[in-house]
This record gives C-alpha cells, sequence and structure tokens, in this order.
C-alpha cells in the first residue's frame, strides 16, 4: 500500500508542479484528495488510476469524486455544480481558455445523480484534453 501511496504522490506532484497551482493550492489539494480519501474510502489505486485517465465506476469512486468537489467549491450543499468554480479549477492545470471552455461546452451536463454527473464531467474533460 506504502508503494502506491508514493507513486500516487509523484504523479499528482508532476501534475500539479507542471499546472502552475501556488503552494497553497497544492497543499489544499492533497489535503482535498486525502480527507475525501478516508472519508469515502477511495484507495491510492482508485485515484492513481484516474490521474493515469482509467477512472473506476465505482460507487466509492464517485462519491471521492463529489467530496472532492464541494470541498473544492465546485459542488455547493444543494448539489449544485458550478461552472465558474469549475472553470477557475480546470485553468490551474490547462493555459488555454479558449480550450477550458470548450470543453466545459461539452462536459458541463448533468445526471440522474451528484455522483454519475461528477463522474461523467471528469470522465468527458479528461478525454477531451488528453484525447484518452
Amino acid at each position: 500500500m506504502c508503494r502506491f501511496t508514493a507513486i500516487l504522490l509523484i504523479s499528482l506532484a508532476c501534475g500539479l508542479i507542471y499546472g502552475g497551482m501556488t503552494p497553497e493550492q497544492r497543499t489544499r489539494f492533497f489535503n482535498f484528495q486525502n480527507e475525501c480519501m478516508q472519508e469515502t474510502g477511495a484507495t491510492d489505486e482508485m485515484v492513481l488510476k484516474a490521474f493515469a485517465g482509467e477512472l473506476t465506476d465505482s460507487p466509492v469512486f464517485k462519491d471521492h469524486l463529489v467530496c472532492v468537489g464541494m470541498k473544492g467549491g465546485v459542488i455547493d450543499e444543494q448539489g449544485n455544480f458550478h461552472k465558474d468554480v469549475m472553470k477557475k479549477g480546470i485553468m490551474l492545470f490547462v493555459d488555454d481558455e479558449g480550450k477550458v471552455d470548450a470543453m466545459l461546452d461539452k462536459c458541463y451536463t448533468h445526471y440522474d445523480t451528484q455522483q454519475d454527473t461528477a463522474f461523467n464531467m471528469m470522465k468527458c474533460m479528461f478525454k477531451e484534453h488528453f484525447g484518452a
């Protein structure tokens, strides 16, 4: 398990360094991930695979996505997704506002549950950004 944690942290660190996040934003992001893993039971493997583009449709992982979204302000207490907050967050990783707008135009779609909405948005945005 420690090996997965180490790989996860290295992968996240590389992605975040290139994403142009401030040290405070990186710390906050890591804290959200860790807190949500503890709260939802998401595993290191699930999160690591997600960063590699392999999203599991496990209810536990979907709950993890909602948890991170709520802690980051993307999802409010009523379950509303805030596109403007989402855009600001994506802009930390993708330095092309036109591309981010196009991703959101295509991927910002609501489903029956918060979990399915978060999962499908993430899956779509990953595909749009990385082509995977």
